[in-house]
């Protein structure tokens, strides 16, 4: 979820109670050619559970959970150019839970490569 100023996403996004963090270890990506791709699983050696910074609202059909995403790091783009997770700091889970719609939404930056690995 890169469009963070759609009106969907900006009405959840603007009221805290609908922002969560999405407990992970660790996240693939694909690389490679269609019929021949591998698995790229990335994570954090200094944290063996992070958090994606996320979103949930109410629906028809129950919950619905979505994380969001941002340009790709040094690390991940050579293998998924397009995004990856917002990967949270954990002194920013309160802010992102908490903050003001702007001010959270600027924790949507690429999650440093030196503090990554690809596993």
């Amino acid at each position: 979820m890169r469009n963070l100023d759609s009106p969907f996403r900006r009405s959840t996004l603007a009221n805290p109670h609908y922002r969560c963090l999405v407990p992970v270890t660790d996240f693939c990506e694909w690389e490679g050619e269609k019929g021949s791709k591998l698995e790229r699983w990335f994570n954090v050696p200094a944290s063996p559970i992070f958090a994606f910074a996320g979103i949930w609202r109410p629906s028809e059909e129950g919950i619905c959970y979505a994380f969001l995403t941002c340009d790709p790091n040094p690390l991940v783009a050579p293998i998924h150019a397009k995004a990856m997770p917002v990967i949270l700091h954990p002194e920013d889970y309160d802010h992102w839970l908490d903050g003001e719609v702007e001010s959270a939404c600027s924790l949507a930056q690429p999650f440093p490569s030196e503090l990554m690995r690809v596993a």
